[in-house]
């Protein structure tokens, strides 16, 4: 066996001992993907029919979301660990999904003869892999990327990663020698201590040190034991990475989220300071000098054929914010009791806070909140802003309050967003009804051993905690019964002693429950809506 192979079967064997759960990314999406190179000028495939491949896909869980979303679209996905498809199989399986395909094989034994893909996904591999596997990646988002299509790789980044390789260095120093993959994280996981209350006060680099070390302790075992204890983990610079896509044929057009190319993202000291070193230096200059700025330590870059290049905008443009169409779902959030009169506070689906004091932005966010989980066009969500009665003045002077309060969300990675229907458009209203797979893949979370994790259509991970009755309700949440029917039925199954009450005491042979559980179904409803679980 050749030295490649071996490094194969080594990596392979690692991930196979270390099962995790596989998710989805949003910004790896199709969906976001698509809409995200339209602002750079890039025309892409529409996601309804696209051909979608993921290398490294483990058991597909960021594939599963699309694959049910877009039934008439085709995922492939491809992975080193047999048995992490082998996982991934079974869950498409006995959900009858048609329209993915997971596949056990080396990255490096993909040719043009495996075809063509309109999108082509890359996370969590780049950086974790031998030099020849980083090759073939950028060969395979060559030879196998549709004429229209578009590439998304991550990968760690220098500058941000500096403090990150002392950390490994360190951990893998302790860890040497440690008989089993127990002890080595045990070991690697002891050192972290040393990195953060034992450091020296004069250590310059302290700070920084403590910073990754504290990002480190959030993250699982699993996280820590592949991103700083395998053999490969090779951050680069962001020039590096695009002068290696320049000389396998690939041209960079931005990243995934496109507000993290704008230096107003990060306030006007880095807006301003940017603006003046990198005037008139080419695109990735001027985002090696914001990295620089910003310390960035993980990129997403995405990708077309050279040939292409001329099509892409140096920045995203926000004029075409306007091209899109826009969802999300707030609710109002504690004031804090020295927060200024008339600052108003918020909180998204996914749990990011927000205050403002615009009225325009207000404006947005109540008539956003109102359409989700579908998506609106910017003449719809004016049309809605100007019914709030929030926004003076003319015609143009509202649609400019609009395109600004649009911006300042956007800038504040606020908001979701699709060129085209979004997962939920075009969908019909009816009976109450989880989007496709939840239920399975939510029961089956429920296990340890639990291979693929739980997402809304909008390829958001979802971690939801359940009352025993909220969860004996959920595979009944199926478009077959009405929200009449489901009362009924919780009802039922309280007074026959089939699931605990809302408190978890039981509530056998009791009467006059309809209340309860009306009260009951309406808490989960919402729930299930806020998180853009409802179909």
């Amino acid at each position: 066996m050749n030295s490649p192979d071996l490094i194969n079967q080594h990596i392979a064997e690692s991930y196979d001992r270390t099962l995790y759960t596989s998710n989805a990314f949003y910004y790896s999406s199709p969906t976001h993907l698509r809409a995200a190179a339209h602002l750079y000028g890039v025309e892409t495939i529409p996601v309804e029919s696209a051909r979608v491949l993921e290398l490294g896909c483990a058991a597909g869980g960021n594939l599963l979301p699309f694959a049910l979303a877009y039934p008439n679209a085709k995922a492939v996905g491809v992975d080193l660990s047999s048995a992490q498809i082998e996982q991934g199989r079974k869950i498409v399986s006995e959900l009858g999904v048609e329209n993915l395909d997971l596949r056990a094989m080396s990255l490096t034994d993909i040719g043009k003869e495996f075809g063509e893909f309109d999108y082509i996904i890359v996370h969590g591999v780049f950086s974790w892999v031998p030099p020849e596997v980083r090759q073939a990646i950028l060969r395979i988002c060559r030879e196998n990327l549709s004429p229209l299509g578009i590439a998304y790789i991550s990968y760690n980044t220098y500058p941000g990663w500096k403090a990150g390789d002392i950390v490994r260095d360190a951990m893998l120093l302790h860890s040497h020698g440690a008989g089993s993959d127990e002890e080595k994280l045990a070991s690697a996981k002891a050192m972290l201590t040393l990195l953060s209350d034992g450091l020296a006060a004069t250590n310059p680099l302290a700070p920084s040190l403590r910073g990754a070390v504290a990002q480190l302790r959030k993250q699982s075992d699993y996280y820590i034991a592949h991103e700083h204890l395998e053999t490969f983990n090779a951050p680069c610079y962001f020039l590096e990475f695009a002068d290696m896509a320049q000389q396998a044929g690939l041209a960079y057009v931005g990243d995934a989220e496109p507000h993290s190319e704008l230096g107003a993202s990060y306030g006007q000291n880095v807006q301003l300071n940017h603006s003046l070193i990198a005037m008139g230096q080419p695109k990735v200059l001027r985002q090696q000098y914001l990295d620089f700025a910003v310390g960035r330590n993980f990129r997403k870059s995405l990708l077309v054929h050279q040939e292409r290049e001329s099509q892409i905008a140096v920045s995203p443009a926000l004029e075409r914010l306007r091209e899109l169409r826009w969802a999300e779902h707030f609710i109002p959030s504690d004031k804090p009791t020295d927060a200024p009169a008339g600052r108003h506070f918020y909180t998204n689906h996914r749990g990011m806070s927000l205050h403002t004091s615009e009225t325009k932005v207000m404006a947005v966010i109540e008539t956003l909140t109102q359409a989700w989980p579908r998506t609106l066009s910017f003449d719809q969500l004016l049309e809605g802003v100007r019914a709030t009665g929030r926004i003076e003045g003319d015609g143009q002077a509202q649609t400019q309050a609009v395109q600004e309060a649009l911006e300042t969300l956007f800038k504040l990675q606020q908001l979701r967003f699709s060129l085209g229907d979004g997962p939920h458009d075009g969908r019909q209203a009816g009976n109450p009804a989880l989007v496709p797979g939840f239920a399975y893949l939510w029961e089956a979370s429920q296990h340890p051993d639990s291979s693929v994790g739980t997402s809304n259509l909008w390829h958001e991970v979802i971690k939801l905690n359940l009352k025993p009755a909220e969860a004996w309700l959920l595979p009944h949440l199926n478009g077959r019964e009405s929200a009449a029917q489901l009362k009924t039925r919780l009802r039922d199954a309280w007074q026959q002693g089939r699931t605990p009450g809302p408190d978890g005491a039981m509530l056998t042979g009791q009467r006059n429950l309809d209340a309860k559980a009306q009260e009951a179904l309406n808490k989960l409803l919402a729930l299930l809506g806020r998180l853009g679980l409802l179909a």
